[in-house]
């Protein structure tokens, strides 16, 4: 997700085509999404969406142990005025690994707090975006008294745009967040480039996509990104704590659909590489483990108002 004056013509000609809020929800779901993307540009409309992931199991330590995991996603978006937007959403990751014994349960939260302010012009765009979020394993959740500075975030993004031309524009600024993993202060630079009225390119960094519109109700997206998280977690009795830090690059393919003049189904497939995970273990032994390439299938509905 990226924040371009040139895509929000796009959305906007989308709009006119009866295609209301789809584009950008692409870009949202072909992103991964197992971490929080405050970096990308929002979606144009009020909303609330639901999504579901399911990975293949995976060996992990060269076929030392194995790990299987689910990703449930909420997220409800208000359009206060043309400039300013607000949000909650949750991530929830269930993450079962055998042979190998973490000091995390497992279940895995992210529960965040967006807050989006945007200024546009005829020439670009401005956005400043922020989201205080608690990162934390469910039983660190469930307790209010284990709250700390590991399992409270700050998440944040200044990002600018400038249009080139009616097909051309650029985009720039400095994110902070976990998608490599540990938290990075990186910079979001891109290029995106309307080829056709119905192929747009962004290429750039830390995400790239191809969209292609197929029809009306239908458009389609592949893109690729980094896809990680951070999260505080400790032990069952609550005495011993750590870091659980995941990181990946997804290359995804997703479809949109429209259905109906509100909802939107989103159904996507992708392939996760350059799987690590970085954990303490039951007897607090801090290891890194690598894991094999994944399959990932994921299905979202999305409600605009």
């Amino acid at each position: 997700m990226v924040t371009q004056t040139a895509m929000f013509r796009l959305c906007s000609r989308l709009v006119r085509r009866g295609l209301k809020g789809m584009y950008l929800l692409a870009l949202c779901f072909s992103n991964g999404e197992a971490s929080v993307d405050i970096c990308g540009q929002p979606t144009v409309d009020s909303h609330v969406s639901m999504a579901y992931f399911n990975h293949d199991r995976s060996s992990v330590d060269r076929g030392n142990g194995t790990t299987d995991q689910e990703n449930f996603h909420f997220d409800l978006q208000f359009e206060l005025n043309d400039k300013l937007s607000v949000g909650a959403a949750h991530q929830y990751t269930i993450l079962n690994v055998d042979a190998i014994e973490p000091q995390t349960n497992g279940h895995l939260h992210t529960i965040y707090l967006p807050l989006h302010r945007q200024i546009r012009s005829d020439r670009g765009s401005f956005r400043l975006s922020i989201a205080p979020a608690l990162s934390a394993s469910s039983n660190v959740v469930k307790d209010p008294g284990e709250y700390n500075g590991d399992a409270l975030q700050l998440l944040a993004a200044v990002v600018w745009s400038r249009q080139s031309s009616e097909r051309l524009s650029f985009r720039y600024g400095i994110c902070s967040d976990h998608r490599f993993g540990r938290y990075a202060v990186y910079p979001s630079i891109g290029i995106d480039w309307q080829l056709h009225p119905d192929w747009t390119i962004d290429l750039g960094f830390p995400s790239s996509r191809l969209t292609y519109q197929v029809s009306n109700n239908l458009d389609s997206v592949l893109g690729i990104a980094p896809d990680g998280n951070e999260w505080h977690v400790m032990d069952s009795e609550l005495q011993r704590q750590s870091r659980f830090v995941y990181e990946s690059l997804l290359l995804e393919w997703v479809v949109n659909w429209k259905t109906q003049e509100h909802l939107v189904v989103t159904f996507g497939v992708g392939r996760q590489f350059h799987n690590r995970y970085e954990m303490t273990l039951i007897d607090n032994s801090r290891v890194h483990v690598r894991g094999d390439p994944v399959t990932r299938v994921g299905l979202a509905l999305a409600w605009f108002f």
